[in-house]
């Protein structure tokens, strides 16, 4: 943390050194005392970065051995006060915003009901609008637990309501009141996928298949007792649901095709983060302004400073990770190709195997395929309870 502080405050530069003699330039740097931080060699030529003090001691390296040396990026405190200094009047600009953006942060913007189906949600806000509970009003000021209460008692379908503040806005929660129902309809169990069945177990109801039955999905397996139960009286309705399991064969399959030769690309494991602070949808970046790598995935994390339950300070900070890529050239074997198509085919058919499920016996199949890549297929065979109850 202090070694990041200390680069900052002196300031660093990223500069890019082109010419035929780059290994004694890089001695004769090293014999004036100048150290070289992070150096990359590509194909334009060596890049590094390099202390703000020390620049000016590359110019006697560069001129004898004829190297060229452009400035590539800058970080740190000098250029950003630099930077500022000639923008005097937005740094102003940003202070007020940031201080009206406080004081707004310290209001009430926006009121919302969520969870209500019955009761609508004007009546709810003009009631909590009587109580206090408004637009344009100091937040701290309201009493959101008291309100709450005040509203749960004048609605008598509300259950409970919770009311919350996240920043400007105010979020009342309703939980409505659910009075108990009696199903007018019999559960029937149905097979929740495709399947050759072995066992049938029925405890109340009548089946509808038998073993060695092929059943497809949604296929009614077991009939609730009130099926063709016609003369059941209105006034009673049926309560009584299917009752058993139907255990079965189910097939799953998948496939999968690795290349022999492949490119592509992937993270090198190297790293440049960047800070800065962001005002509403504007970011202003500190340090590490653009990639230092040539191929690069960006990643930024925002980081909000909360100094209360419930407040936010309208200013965030941004923390930019420049994550290098790079291209890899991959040559498999047919032994590779095939052990890493056949584990990417096998993790695909565990995906769609219920958790717990036991497998009976699984296959491998080599297909054929064209020379440069190898294709397998692995099917499994597992012994499941296919009988679920179909949705109302």
């Amino acid at each position: 943390m202090f070694e990041w502080l200390r680069i900052f405050w002196y300031g660093r530069l990223l500069f890019l050194a082109q010419g035929e003699q780059l290994a004694r330039f890089v001695n004769l740097v090293s014999k004036n005392g100048v150290t070289l931080y992070h150096t990359q060699k590509s194909e334009r030529g060596m890049r590094a970065q390099i202390k703000l003090t020390d620049f000016r001691r590359l110019r006697k390296p560069a001129r004898l051995t004829h190297t060229r040396v452009s400035i590539v990026a800058k970080y740190g405190w000098p250029f950003i006060a630099a930077r500022w200094w000639r923008r005097k009047g937005l740094l102003i600009g940003i202070v007020i915003i940031a201080t009206v953006l406080t004081l707004l942060s310290q209001l009430v913007l926006s009121i919302s009901v969520s969870g209500n189906k019955n009761l609508t949600a004007p009546d709810v806000l003009e009631r909590a609008e009587k109580l206090g509970l408004k637009t344009w009003v100091y937040s701290k000021e309201l009493d959101l637990n008291g309100i709450a209460k005040t509203l749960q008692e004048q609605l008598p379908d509300a259950a409970w309501i919770g009311i919350e503040r996240h920043g400007t806005n105010i979020q009342i929660r309703v939980s409505e009141k659910t009075r108990p129902s009696i199903p007018n309809e019999a559960g029937n169990l149905v097979a929740s996928r495709a399947g050759i069945v072995k066992e049938i177990m029925v405890i109340e109801g009548t089946p509808l298949v038998h073993e060695g039955e092929t059943v497809r999905a949604g296929q009614v397996l077991i009939e609730s007792p009130e099926g063709n139960n016609l003369s059941s009286s209105e006034a009673t309705p049926p309560l009584s649901v299917a009752k058993g399991f139907v255990r079965a064969r189910v097939w799953y399959s998948a496939e999968s095709k690795i290349p022999l030769v492949e490119d592509k690309v992937e993270e090198s494991g190297r790293v440049a983060t960047g800070r800065g602070i962001k005002f509403g949808s504007r970011v202003i970046m500190l340090t590490t302004q653009n990639s230092p790598f040539e191929q690069t995935r960006k990643e930024v994390i925002s980081q909000s400073l909360k100094l209360r339950r419930n407040w936010r300070f309208p200013v965030e900070g941004i923390r930019v990770n420049h994550i290098e890529l790079q291209k890899v050239h991959i040559e498999r074997s047919v032994a590779e190709a095939r052990q890493l198509a056949e584990q990417t085919a096998r993790a695909e058919v565990q995906k769609k195997i219920t958790h717990g499920v036991p497998i009976v016996e699984e296959t491998v199949k080599v297909l054929t395929n064209n020379s440069d890549s190898e294709r397998v297929r692995v099917e499994v065979e597992t012994f499941e309870d296919l009988a679920v109850y179909a949705n109302p």
